[in-house]
């Protein structure tokens, strides 16, 4: 697991310690519903009450009642700007409490606005004063600005697009030590820092027999074993040859990230396969670029984007009309459960009345959703699944939901997730009622070589915090460094175990992942607007309270 830190003054870490961000365990480190839920913000303290005017809680008021807003905005000047429960720090012996005085309620990205309440509240803990947001929280001025001028407002990033499947557009890196730049290089700074850019020099055209010197052949030999030389030299790991540079014969280079940290002009190096989260294209002096959501700059030719590679989704089973894509409805399913293809050549069987006889019928696509009626017949040792749509689906060219009991003490209405560890699917739930279903990919086994042995841990937990998006990295024993920048609708249940989307791989419905519950970016983005805690408007993160518990987890073979 690896951690970014970026420290502050304050005594606040932000992006690691106190906001950490954890990838799974050595992993790396979303039709789309037409409308977002709104947000719930948080619950005001009495030291919120205390602060605010009469005016200012009739603000509050409207805006709570989802009245137009017209009053001033609190911008985020850092990638994490936190969002506290008092006009405090939290101390670090309370750091994971649940109830620590002052709690982190969530954050805040670099160019998000907020709706604030105009006066700041000067501490000696917040020289700049804290500000009190209007949905509740406040925010040090040290890491938030109401000057919508503020140059690092001005010079921020793109902000996510919360509602499309995936927020941000996605690079991949395609060769190993592509430099991520602090600024535009110079041209000679490229040449010395990139050096497959450099011209390549011209093979000398070789003298027939007869123009040669006595003395050539001697030196035309010693020429061919120095070439030898340095040929070898790319391949041996012994040498002073950069790692980028070297000859690994299709495998990966066993290199750690902080291998990886650059100095001067490059912040870092990435191996081939690193993702990137891009903000925008440009063009400046020595070539062009992709300017990440970081703010450094990736060699335009070094990454192409990335595209999901499957639309794939799963379905709602609620009795009310849901609009989901190209305005498809979907309606109330049967009580026998949901089946998915997984089969790339499966088909629609047709069973014979007394149920013996069995003949295929049309082909159906992989990651076909289909409701079950529960009946279930075997011919010939295969097992075959009655679908509402009359055709039967065998059960080894798919797989089907088969949720846990509900816990003990769930109370009504309550929602929680089903993850089914031998089946691949996840199930929502509202009390006792399936509301959504779908395919999800977990940790890969292997119990014979114990460092590429990656499960995802069965037991009960909560969501203990959500992130539109977040970078996962680390060293991963068998496979070398990793890292995704902006993995995409994060939901941490379990330490560093979390629900999230996946655009890099179409494999739902087979383990995939390093320990987490993959899911594709449309489900993910369902099941993150779906759980609690709600992400309120205009926020990056939020963790889980007392008051605001996360939705339960429940994960089982």
């Amino acid at each position: 697991m690896r951690r970014f830190l970026l420290v502050l003054p304050g005594a606040l870490l932000i992006g690691g310690g106190l906001f950490g961000i954890a990838a799974c365990r050595e992993e790396a480190r979303a039709g789309t519903l037409t409308s977002v839920p709104t947000a719930a913000p948080p619950a005001r303290t009495d030291a919120a009450i205390a602060v605010a005017d009469a005016k200012d809680a009739g603000a509050l008021a409207a805006v709570d009642a989802g009245a137009t807003y017209d009053g001033p905005l609190l911008g985020a000047l850092f990638m994490q700007t936190p969002i506290m429960s008092d006009m405090e720090w939290p101390r670090k012996e309370d750091e994971g409490k649940k109830n620590a005085r002052v709690q982190r309620l969530g954050y805040i990205r670099h160019g998000a606005k907020v709706p604030v309440l105009p006066e700041a509240h000067k501490k000696p803990n917040c020289s700049e004063g804290w500000y009190e947001l209007v949905g509740g929280g406040f925010v040090c001025g040290k890491y938030g600005t109401v000057d919508m001028n503020h140059p690092r407002l001005k010079s921020s990033p793109k902000l996510p697009d919360v509602t499309a499947s995936l927020p941000y557009q996605y690079g991949y890196n395609i060769q190993n030590g592509t430099p991520l730049y602090r600024n535009v290089p110079s041209r000679d700074e490229r040449l010395r820092l990139e050096p497959w850019l450099a011209p390549k020099k011209k093979a000398k055209r070789e003298k027939p027999e007869r123009e040669r010197e006595p003395d050539e052949d001697a030196e035309s030999d010693g020429m061919d074993a120095g070439l030898q030389l340095a040929s070898q030299r790319t391949t041996d790991s012994s040498d002073d040859t950069p790692w980028y540079l070297r000859d690994y014969d299709g495998g990966k280079p066993m290199v750690s990230l902080d291998d990886l940290k650059g100095e001067g002009p490059v912040a870092r190096r990435m191996v081939k396969g690193f993702y990137l989260s891009i903000d925008h294209q440009l063009s400046g002096g020595s070539g062009m670029w992709w300017k990440t959501q970081s703010g450094l700059l990736a060699p335009y030719d070094r990454v192409y984007i990335q595209k999901p590679p499957t639309e794939f989704h799963g379905i709602w089973l609620t009795d009310k009309t849901e609009v989901v894509d190209a305005g498809r409805k979907i309606t109330e399913t049967s009580g026998g459960g949901v089946g998915f293809i997984l089969y790339h050549k499966a088909k629609k069987y047709i069973v014979s009345s007394d149920g013996k006889h069995v003949n295929p019928g049309d082909s159906v696509s992989r990651h076909t959703a289909v409701r079950l009626t529960g009946a279930h017949v075997t011919i010939g040792g295969l097992g075959y699944d009655e679908t509402t749509e009359k055709w039967w689906m065998r059960a080894n060219e798919g797989t089907h939901t088969k949720p846990h009991s509900p816990p003990g003490d769930l109370a009504p209405g309550e929602k929680w997730i089903d993850v089914n560890l031998t089946l691949q699917t996840l199930v929502a739930f509202e009390g006792d009622k399936p509301v959504y279903a779908t395919l999800v990919s977990t940790g890969r086994r292997n119990l014979k070589e114990k460092e590429k042995d990656h499960p995802t841990p069965p037991g009960t937990f909560r969501i203990r915090e959500k992130h539109i998006a977040a970078t996962m990295d680390g060293d991963g024993a068998a496979d070398g460094p990793y890292s995704i920048e902006d993995v995409p609708w994060i939901m941490y249940f379990n330490g560093s175990y979390a629900l999230h989307g996946a655009f890099w791989h179409a494999n739902f419905g087979h383990v995939q992942s390093h320990g987490c519950v993959n899911l594709s970016p449309v489900d993910a983005r369902t099941i993150f607007t779906w759980t609690e805690p709600r992400l309120p408007e205009g926020w990056h993160g939020v963790w889980a309270s007392p008051e605001h518990p996360g939705t339960r987890v429940v994960v089982h073979d």
